[in-house]
């Protein structure tokens, strides 16, 4: 079988996600790192790859697979190892299900929204120290929505309108989770699915950003999250490869994030 090529970046949620996969699977990979904090991804081979300028890609012989809720389906579909969908119609739509919560709004704006005001606000406004430098960062941001946020994260914090949303929708997305987990023990059924790596990384960002008391009521998720950082595709996809520098900013952010993000969601009670 040709071989299989992952391009990412460690810190990224849905590279994250598609390294949880290949690592459960056990599939033999060569990861070929793209530093976003470098801008690495708009460099001109990369834009060939995926002219969008976002990892993850796979690469699979002569096939170029975008979008990591899709490089796992495709994961799923040709490569043997343990079936991380369920063979039966119903749990398959399931797993589906929460997967595509995901890319229904989760990821983007509402993760990047959270992960920019907490931590890497304070990385960019390091170098972008004047409103000029701003003005001329934010006309580089490809995607409205991105610019967007970016500017309110800029010029409000944890006051911009998108943050508060984005918190909120988290919240109502944890609750949702725990809900399922009362009753099954992993997102869409007995046994680890796809729902699971797809989701698992979101709930790490909150607890990287030093937000995990957004669950510490919720214990049937406390559960599923300990339970997944004791598999071992953990500490391969995850734990190993972090960046400790990115882990010290995002640590740093959620000392500040953390009574700001209880004032929200008391006064969305």
């Amino acid at each position: 079988m040709s071989e299989l090529v992952l391009y990412d970046f460690a810190e990224s949620v849905c590279c994250q996600k598609v390294r949880l996969v290949i690592a459960e699977k056990r599939i033999e990979v060569t990861e070929r790192s793209v530093p976003l904090d470098q801008g690495a991804q708009y460099q001109p081979e990369f834009l060939k790859l995926n002219p969008k300028g976002i990892v993850p890609v796979a690469v699979h012989g002569d096939r170029v697979i975008r979008e990591s809720a899709v490089i796992n389906e495709y994961l799923e579909e040709v490569f043997a190892g343990p079936r991380l969908l369920p063979e039966n119609p119903v749990g398959r739509a399931h797993a589906r299900y929460w997967s595509l919560l995901v890319d229904q709004g989760i990821h983007n704006p509402h993760t990047t929204v959270v992960s920019f005001v907490v931590a890497l606000r304070h990385a960019f406004l390091q170098q972008l120290d004047t409103p000029e430098k701003i003005e001329g960062h934010l006309a580089n941001v490809r995607d409205p929505v991105s610019r967007d946020m970016q500017r309110q994260a800029f010029e409000l914090a944890f006051e911009a309108p998108a943050f508060v949303t984005a918190i909120q929708v988290f919240d109502g997305l944890l609750e949702e989770m725990n809900l399922a987990l009362e009753a099954l023990p992993w997102l869409a059924g007995a046994e680890p699915t796809l729902a699971d790596f797809n989701l698992a990384p979101y709930v790490h960002r909150l607890d990287c950003l030093g937000l995990s008391d957004m669950w510490s009521e919720r214990a049937s998720l406390g559960r599923w999250y300990k339970a997944l950082q004791e598999r071992e595709s953990w500490e391969t996809a995850i734990a190993r490869p972090h960046i400790p520098q990115w882990l010290e900013l995002m640590e740093m952010g959620g000392d500040e994030a953390g009574p700001q993000v209880k004032r929200i969601l008391a006064g969305a009670g």
